[in-house]
């Protein structure tokens, strides 16, 4: 049986691949967790970009399960420079279990830097994930910060999907 990184390997970086699949099989084998966090570390970018997304599939399903690796994402995944990891990474911090406001500041500001990404699909996802991040409690002004961003990429975000995005974040701010 091929391994979990087999399966994500081939193929243009860009493309999903099989991170679905991929990402179906952790969600009934939480042990191999671990191998898909291995294939963020590859020096191969489609092992590595479709490994992040197959985790961000996960997480979705389990944020519990990303509780172990918190530290991987504050010392490592924040830090990866390609847009796909960056993306994929800001869908994921807010539902990282058990952050410290400490933690959710640092993450804040890494998200808040990524509104001025070159890449259109980072920025929505930035201006997402600084918004989710702020709602929690005790967060007043990244909260007021937050809504601030969303209120200006409605008027004059850079893209369709970009003002489409702050649309639908408004509402958490609401």
């Amino acid at each position: 049986m091929p391994t979990l990184l087999d399966q994500l390997s081939g193929g243009h970086p860009s493309t999903i691949g099989r991170a679905r699949e991929v990402a179906q099989q952790v969600l009934s084998a939480r042990e191999r967790l671990d191998e898909l966090f291995d294939g963020i570390a590859e020096d191969n970018p489609t092992i590595r970009h479709r490994a992040i997304r197959a985790v961000a599939e996960v997480s979705a399903v389990q944020p519990d399960w990303l509780a172990p690796y918190k530290e991987d994402f504050l010392e490592h995944m924040m830090a990866m420079d390609h847009w796909i990891v960056r993306a994929n990474v800001c869908k994921i911090l807010p539902r990282i279990p058990n952050l410290s406001a400490a933690e959710r500041r640092r993450m804040f500001r890494w998200a808040e830097s990524l509104l001025n990404d070159s890449s259109s699909v980072v920025k929505a996802c930035a201006l997402d994930c600084l918004s989710r991040l702020s709602l929690a409690p005790g967060f007043p002004r990244e909260r007021k910060q937050a809504a601030a961003q969303v209120q200006h990429s409605m008027r004059l975000g850079d893209t369709p999907a970009l003002r489409a995005r702050a649309r639908l974040l408004e509402r958490l701010f609401r």
